[in-house]
């Protein structure tokens, strides 16, 4: 039986890997990290809305993931800084939340709000939403 506080470590675990993958924009691994069937509420873009299941996010990171490369020569890409990370468990869901320094095409973004909820399929820690939205205060 894996214990709580083994359960957290794991989740802290795929949350690093989603942001090295996403900060790199290495794709495949990235696509690894989500659940079958996500959402994401993205913070940019043309797309305020929600977006649903896996081949619209697919889609829509995409077209960040190009968008971002084209922007700098090489990893990191956004050069990602979380703070103030808090990692939970309830159950089979784990919620990682935190701010984030955010830099694109060397342009300083304001501070920015994630929640990453993570979901257990097939005994792997997978993402199954993003919410990403600005904050006012750090």
């Amino acid at each position: 039986m894996v214990k709580a506080s083994d359960e957290l470590v794991e989740i802290r675990a795929a949350a690093a890997r989603f942001l090295r993958v996403l900060d790199d924009l290495d794709w495949e691994p990235f696509r690894a990290s989500w659940a079958s069937e996500p959402t994401v509420f993205f913070p940019f873009g043309d797309t305020p809305d929600r977006v649903t299941g896996q081949a619209a996010v697919e889609a829509r990171w995409r077209r960040f993931f190009d968008e971002a490369r084209a922007r700098r020569p090489g990893p990191p890409y956004l050069n990602l800084k979380p703070l103030d990370i808090r990692t939970e468990r309830y159950g089979d869901v784990g919620l990682v939340t935190f701010t984030l320094e955010l830099t694109v095409g060397g342009l300083q973004l304001p501070l920015q709000r994630r929640t990453l909820l993570f979901i257990r399929e097939q005994d792997v820690w997978k993402l199954a939403h993003m919410h990403a939205s600005g904050a006012s205060q750090p």
